[in-house]
């Protein structure tokens, strides 16, 4: 916390001391495992190692089994691909209730005042730089560099 140059030189100077130990623990744990790989138990490891690598190399994202309609597992990759797709066909065409209009609701019948540009210009304002476009696929940077033409 508090950093005098006296601080600050022996924070640099227990750094490089905490550098050294640690390279020389990482070197110490390296040369004991290449001599026990060199025994009959280290090939056995060697073998682990292997094995989990390999294993931490493979595509964990991808599905190898999945469960069909009646709970039986799917093992086979063609039987799983089939039955995603089945599932996302019944997923994507599958009629969704509608809400229905209520019959007797009255309507108000009332003017509605055109936008001013004063709104406008106001609107324009509070508008932030790089999002995302409206409807019109225009972006904002647009409207406002238009100025007052596009008021």
């Amino acid at each position: 916390m508090d950093r005098t140059i006296e601080n600050r030189q022996e924070y640099k100077e227990l750094q490089r001391r905490v550098k050294r130990e640690v390279s020389k623990a990482k070197q110490k744990a390296y040369d004991e495992l290449y001599t026990r790989l060199d025994t009959r138990e280290g090939e056995k490891d060697l073998y682990r190692l292997a094995r989990q690598r390999d294993r931490d190399g493979k595509d964990v994202q991808q599905v190898r089994v999945i469960k069909d309609r009646d709970g039986r597992v799917l093992t086979s990759e063609e039987s799983v691909q089939r039955r995603w797709k089945e599932y996302f066909e019944e997923l994507m065409n599958e009629e969704n209730e509608r809400g229905k209009r209520v019959e007797g609701v009255n309507s108000v019948e009332q003017k509605v005042d055109k936008i001013r540009k004063d709104e406008v210009r106001k609107a324009l304002k509070r508008m932030k730089n790089g999002k995302a476009v409206g409807p019109d696929d225009i972006p904002v940077e647009v409207w406002k560099c238009l100025g007052e033409a596009a008021v």
